[in-house]
């Protein structure tokens, strides 16, 4: 019973007293204490949700980094690689979106660098031009022939005063570069060593020779190029110069950097290292670049003109020699297709280098003599000519000559296709021609009615049968009796052709004859006088070779007769013979 007693049960007073008091407390501590609770919730919900911390972090990160920015370059250090990766994965996820970015800025710049270029080269090229045909422009390219170096150089080395080629702006406290211009035409290294050099060098000189604040040095040489530096309050300009520039530099250099201090005054004075805000200053540095050049001499512009002529003249005569070499070119031409034998199917030129083609009979004049008359070289003029058989008359018949042979007494001529044969001819040349004429290219017939074929005796016969007449008194052969001896040559021509196989030979004998009339010593002299007449007319026709031709026995006939009798006594006569080589015949009296 004890054990129970001790027990305390839930329902006792002391269990009910003390749940009572802890709900008092609680109630009591709820409405002291609720402001600070709800305020401690609060905070504890922006700890376990990071969402809250990311919006509040957002309200201020602007104004912490512009803060942070100020006071030191940290944050400029930490971000830099993430910048630099970020932008990179940008360019290559997509450059095209970046081209299109930077396109409005570089199109500019592009074509200003352009005309910039293109302007010194022009201004190059006319100093040459200007100085190529002086004595001084040989003597200097001389000189770069010598040195090895671009003529444009050596113009440039000998008409150039000055040149300003860069112009630093620095600033005076810190002695950081605050902005840099220069020239196409120079040869810049890092433009940040460059003023830290300047500064430095200045540095030096002031510590070395105890000098103050105040004074600076404001000129150093380099070879061929002069540092001028010109000071200001809050920075100073230093212009790298070649050649000689004049001392009224010097106030374009100062009005430039007066400009720059007057507009820029806040900036350098609060400069802190970041160089951006004096890009503005562009305009003002470089109106420093300045440049004189030696003024050619007043006959520059005759040099040009003369110049200019001396194209012009090269231009029209060209134009003239290639219009004469047009002109033979189509004169050839002209006389090719003129030509009989020869057809061209192809013909073309190109800048002095002629090619023909096409078709040419073997007995066609040569072409390349064509080519000389025309006034070409032969070298220059390629033909191809394939072989055919022309139908042109002239042609027809040197094939004929040349197939038939014919002898010196036939002629040949074409008529309507026709091959007609005329003259004379022994019988078996007569029966060969007529077997072979058919076969020459262009002959259809041959045709051959008046060619005389006839035996040695018979053409012997008919010489000793001519006779011919002269007037009274006379030894002049009359117009109607060399149609009698034109006979007589043609006839011992043809014998010539006939005996030129043996070793025989034509021998002629001419006797002249008179009437009784006159005294017989006149008589006998003009007998002689008509034989020499006709044997001066068979030489006309160059028997030569064709038949020795001697002066016979020449006396008068005797007295008596009729007048017809007389008129039969005043003629000469022929007698021909064969002998053998080397020997004539005797003459014997009628």
């Amino acid at each position: 019973m004890s054990s129970d007693s001790g027990r305390s049960l839930p329902n006792s007073p002391t269990s009910e007293g003390f749940t009572s008091r802890e709900e008092d407390w609680t109630q009591l501590r709820t409405l002291l204490l609720a402001p600070e609770q709800t305020q401690l919730d609060e905070l504890r919900e922006r700890l376990d949700h990071r969402m809250v911390h990311s919006q509040e972090v957002s309200q201020v990160l602007p104004e912490a980094i512009a803060i942070r920015g100020v006071g030191d370059q940290q944050l400029s250090n930490a971000l830099t690689p993430y910048v630099e990766n970020g932008f990179i994965a940008a360019v290559r996820k997509s450059p095209r979106a970046i081209v299109d970015a930077i396109a409005p800025i570089m199109g500019p710049a592009i074509r200003q660098a352009i005309a910039r270029a293109l302007q010194s080269m022009t201004q190059s090229l006319n100093r040459s031009l200007d100085e190529s045909l002086s004595i001084r422009g040989l003597r200097w390219r001389l000189e770069a022939w010598r040195t090895g170096r671009p003529f444009a150089e050596v113009v440039l080395v000998h008409t150039l005063r000055y040149r300003v080629e860069q112009v630093f702006l620095i600033h005076r406290e810190t002695g950081l570069l605050l902005h840099h211009v220069a020239t196409d035409a120079a040869v810049v290294q890092d433009q940040h060593v460059i003023s830290g050099m300047l500064t430095a060098i200045q540095d030096y000189v002031r510590d070395s020779f105890g000098a103050s604040p105040d004074q600076t040095l404001d000129q150093v040489e380099v070879g061929e190029w002069t540092v001028w530096i010109e000071q200001g309050s809050q920075a100073y300009l230093a212009c790298v110069i070649r050649g000689t520039p004049p001392a009224s530099l010097r106030e374009d250099v100062h009005d430039a950097l007066a400009h720059i201090h007057a507009l820029h005054a806040n900036a350098l004075a609060d400069f802190a290292g970041d160089a951006t805000p004096f890009k503005a200053t562009q305009p003002y540095l470089e109106s420093c670049l300045l440049a004189h050049y030696e003024r050619p001499p007043k006959q520059g512009a005759l040099k040009g003109w003369i110049l200019i002529g001396l194209i012009v003249l090269g231009v029209v005569w060209w134009g003239w020699m290639a219009y004469q070499a047009q002109s033979r070119w189509s004169h050839l031409l002209d006389r090719l297709r003129e030509e009989p034998g020869i057809v061209i199917t192809q013909a073309r030129s190109m800048w002095g280098d002629y090619h023909i083609e096409g078709l040419r009979d073997p007995l066609a004049k040569a072409p390349t003599a064509l080519v000389i008359e025309a006034g070409l070289n032969p070298a220059t003029v390629k033909m191809e000519w394939a072989p055919f058989y022309a139908l042109d008359a002239p042609l027809v018949l040197a094939r004929a000559q040349s197939i038939l042979r014919p002898p010196e007494s036939v002629q040949f001529h074409i008529e309507g296709g026709i091959l007609v044969a005329t003259g004379s001819a022994s019988p078996d040349w007569a029966r060969e021609a007529k077997r072979l004429a058919v076969l020459v290219p262009g002959i259809s017939q041959y045709r051959d009615d008046g060619l005389v074929t006839a035996s040695i005796s018979a053409l012997l016969d008919r010489i000793n049968r001519t006779v011919i007449h002269f007037p009274s008194g006379s030894s002049t052969v009359e117009p109607s009796e060399r149609v009698a001896l034109d006979t007589v040559a043609a006839i011992l021509r043809e014998l010539d052709q006939l005996v030129s196989q043996s070793s025989q030979r034509v021998h002629l004998e001419v006797l002249g004859w008179t009437d009784a009339t006159g005294p017989p010593a006149r008589n006998l002299q003009l007998s002689q006088e008509r034989a020499e007449a006709v044997v001066a007319v068979l030489r006309e026709k160059r028997l030569d070779k064709a038949a020795t031709v001697v002066l016979g026995s020449v006396r008068p006939l005797d007295q008596g007769g009729s007048n017809q009798e007389s008129a039969n006594q005043r003629v000469a006569t022929l007698r021909a013979t064969l002998t053998a080589q080397g020997q004539d015949s005797q003459t014997a009296d009628p």
